[in-house]
């Protein structure tokens, strides 16, 4: 005799075809996640990692000599600068580079020009709220590179 079946029974196609729909949703997200993580970051830092790792040594040594504190904030649409040196006054620069962006995405970069005034440099711009990276490189008068990369919260 066959045992009839009730409303509650799974048989073996219905089984598989919960197991095909189960892995289904989870490679399906997977590929969703993926494509978005791909498409929002190139992944490069440098063209060519090795070039740019040659002299590491000996530019951190010669930065780390200046002895320079540099900190960075955003005011009322504005980007803060202070450069300042061991004894805790400002320092005179002879170029001011800053690039501003996203964390992990490079298609909000902007480059923010920059203007002196007593004890910092100021440049306009508009930073909606999150994380950014403010990528700092300076020159002072005597030739002397500093190049930082710092993380700045907007509220």
């Amino acid at each position: 005799m066959t045992a009839a079946k009730t409303a509650s029974q799974r048989t073996g196609r219905k089984v598989f075809a919960l197991f095909l729909l189960g892995f289904g949703v989870i490679i399906s997200v997977n590929m969703a996640l993926l494509y978005f993580a791909l498409g929002s970051w190139p992944g490069l830092e440098t063209k060519n990692a090795y070039s740019a790792a040659l002299g590491f040594d000996v530019r951190r040594k010669a930065q780390e000599s200046l002895n320079w504190v540099v900190a960075s904030d955003y005011q009322d649409g504005e980007i803060v600068i202070t450069v300042r040196d061991g004894k805790n006054t400002s320092v005179p620069l002879k170029d001011l580079n800053i690039i501003v962006g996203r964390a992990t995405r490079d298609d909000q970069d902007r480059v923010v020009e920059m203007d002196g005034f007593a004890d910092s440099y100021r440049g306009d711009t508009v930073l909606s709220p999150g994380n950014w990276q403010v990528r700092i490189h300076a020159v002072d008068q005597f030739g002397n590179e500093f190049r930082q990369i710092q993380s700045l919260i907007v509220e």
